[in-house]
């Protein structure tokens, strides 16, 4: 069973000489029990690539289907109850606000 199916995922930051693809192209499908990891250098997109397959970023071109339903064919607030129900991200670098206690930091969003 199809768990996670990326179709031609593109993002591309800034315009013109300034133009960067993080990701270009990208297609891959993930299967129910399979165990998949993401390495590469710094700067491969590995970041921008987890950003989009949890709704935080929306790509340039593409399509993110998890649990056979589009990702980003839904609406903000639809959007929102999907990374809340569905997605778990840690992030690397947590930007806490450090004169803030863990409970303000929580609350703050």
């Amino acid at each position: 069973m199809e768990v996670l199916r990326i179709e031609h995922l593109t993002k591309i930051y800034g315009k013109g000489e300034n133009e960067v693809k993080a990701l270009d192209n990208v297609s891959f499908t993930i299967e129910q029990g399979e165990f998949v990891a993401i390495i590469g250098p710094s700067g491969s997109g590995k970041s921008t690539l987890l950003h989009m397959l949890g709704g935080v970023d929306k790509p340039t071109r593409g399509k993110v289907f998890v649990g056979g339903q589009d990702v980003y064919a839904q609406n903000e607030e639809q959007l929102a109850v999907f990374r809340r129900r569905k997605v778990g991200l840690i992030y690397q670098f947590y930007n806490l606000i450090p004169v803030l206690n863990a409970e303000e930091n929580i609350t703050l969003p």
